[in-house]
């Protein structure tokens, strides 16, 4: 029952998040053998995702004609879907993947255990300031990594400080002068900074650098 309401919802969603197609870790790959058209969902990342892929296509005969949704484990490749192609056609499709980062929470766990492992002598005696946006997807779960990990730090909200905004530009203009400020999360340990965080996986290793 709660996986079709989940279908359904995500169902609804794809009219607007045809983006969703060039996620940065998960995409779709095909293997050809003669007229067998086998459909795989690749994840590079190392946690996993949840995926939905439609197909649409007159062309070829499916072993599914229902949208796809599955977890795609971290560093895997997973069989999705089988089409033969019909005779006398030309053997075109077009599909929507849409990505939902949501089970970044099921997995991290084996990257908070790393961490725990790697940062316990020195959580302590680190200063860390975390900036972070109300529109920032990921922010809750970088959150979450330091607090699970009980790693002291202050958090600054730059949709609602702007005196903090205006220091860490400052000090972005002195530590990294071709930096992007608008790149968020922003972690600072200590006099370092780090702004290119676009994932947790991102996230994870600034932590590490930073309290090597």
């Amino acid at each position: 029952m709660i996986r079709n309401l989940i279908l359904l919802f995500i169902t609804f969603t794809t009219m607007t998040v045809y983006s969703q197609n060039n996620h940065k870790h998960v995409s779709l790959k095909e293997e050809v053998k003669g007229k067998r058209y086998e459909l795989y969902i690749e994840n590079t990342d190392s946690i996993s995702y949840d995926v939905f892929l439609k197909v649409e296509t007159n062309d070829f005969r499916r072993s599914s004609e229902r949208p796809i949704l599955e977890t795609i484990p971290g560093k895997s490749k997973k069989r999705v879907l089988t089409m033969v192609k019909l005779n006398n056609t030309e053997g075109k499709y077009t599909y929507i993947l849409v990505v939902n980062e949501v089970s970044y929470s099921l997995e991290i766990d084996k990257d908070f255990e790393i961490i725990d492992f790697k940062l316990d002598r020195a959580l302590n005696n680190k200063n860390v300031i975390l900036y972070t946006k109300d529109d920032c997807t990921i922010c809750p779960d970088a959150k979450h990594i330091l607090t699970k990990n009980k790693i002291n730090y202050t958090e600054y909200n730059l949709d609602k400080d702007t005196v903090n905004y205006d220091k860490i530009i400052k000090e972005f203009k002195a530590i990294k002068p071709k930096s992007d400020f608008n790149q968020i999360p922003i972690l600072k340990i200590e006099d370092k900074l780090y702004n290119d965080i676009k994932s947790l996986e991102d996230f994870i290793q600034a932590l590490r650098e930073g309290f090597n």
